[in-house]
């Protein structure tokens, strides 16, 4: 018998035990949703913990360690994660790299005016966010269901019916937050953002992102970004700055007090006790921009 066969034999067997598949997520929002629809016949490790940044994040060795045991590492892809090839040469010989993102329809790519923008430092051609919008949320799941399902074919029943579950809950979320947006008042619908992670949920609500405060990785602009922002700001009247938990907070403040701007918190790419799940979310986003818009 070779050793793929022997390995093979030993995963199903543990299956059938009960024991749970173990697979790995790169972040916290890509955990969750694996979480979604395994369920109880899934353990999840995940790469980037609870409230930290994936986009300069550096993998422990413990968590390395792990992925030699995962039967499959779920990524965003679309250059979010920098240390993805690095992690992936870990994985068993015959465990996939399952990037949901690449090759979903419509992607947002970058323009020649964003890649000479001050301080820009993009992740690639395209924007990787694209769960910020719920649709492609839902498509992140869709594929998560398959993947499990080829691993742990015995599994696949379970996966339908939590994805189905997973489906009907987003939906009532989206609904509530895009009727309360569209209460908004059109013209109050734009921002500022503290991390260029927003297009995607942009199109989506319809509400106009003006500009960054830090690049992909939160490095702060500098002067001259931060006065051109300022003056945009006032141009356009532009009354809310949108900041994240896990970057610093004083040049989001000092822009506020130069322009007269409110500051809200939303979450793109890490979950915190506090919202610590897609749905939450979502949902969060989605009540605070509507607050903020009105």
């Amino acid at each position: 018998m070779n050793m793929q066969r022997w390995f093979a034999l030993i995963v199903l067997g543990g299956l059938a035990l009960g024991q749970p598949l173990q697979v790995a997520a790169t972040t916290t929002v890509i955990a969750d949703l694996v979480r979604e629809v395994g369920g109880p016949r899934v353990r999840v490790v995940t790469v980037v913990p609870m409230g930290a940044d994936p986009h300069s994040f550096e993998p422990r060795p413990s968590t390395v360690q792990a992925l030699a045991q995962a039967r499959a590492l779920f990524a965003n892809g679309m250059n979010l994660e920098v240390f993805l090839d690095r992690i992936a040469a870990q994985l068993p010989r015959n465990a996939p790299l399952v990037r949901l993102a690449e090759g979903l329809p419509n992607p947002i790519c970058y323009t020649q005016a964003d890649r000479q923008a001050p301080g820009a430092h993009l992740h690639g051609p395209c924007d990787p966010h694209l769960w910020l919008d719920p649709t492609y949320g839902l498509a992140y799941a869709e594929r998560i269901r398959d993947a499990l399902a080829r691993l742990d074919p015995a599994g696949r029943g379970l996966y339908e019916t939590r994805l189905a579950e997973f489906r009907a809950k987003l939906n009532a979320a989206d609904t509530a937050v895009k009727a309360c947006i569209a209460r908004t008042p059109a013209a109050n619908r734009k921002a500022v953002v503290q991390h260029d992670a927003y297009r995607y949920a942009g199109r989506y609500y319809g509400v106009e992102f003006v500009g960054s405060i830090a690049n992909f990785s939160g490095q702060q602009q500098g002067a001259r970004a931060f006065a051109n922002l300022a003056i945009a700001m006032r141009e356009r009247g532009v009354r809310v700055i949108f900041t994240e938990p896990q970057f610093a907070q004083a040049e989001a403040r000092a822009l506020a007090e130069a322009t007269g701007a409110r500051v809200f918190t939303l979450y793109s790419d890490a979950l915190t006790p506090q919202v610590a799940s897609y749905l939450a979310l979502i949902q969060h986003n989605g009540q605070t921009m509507c607050e903020a818009f009105r």
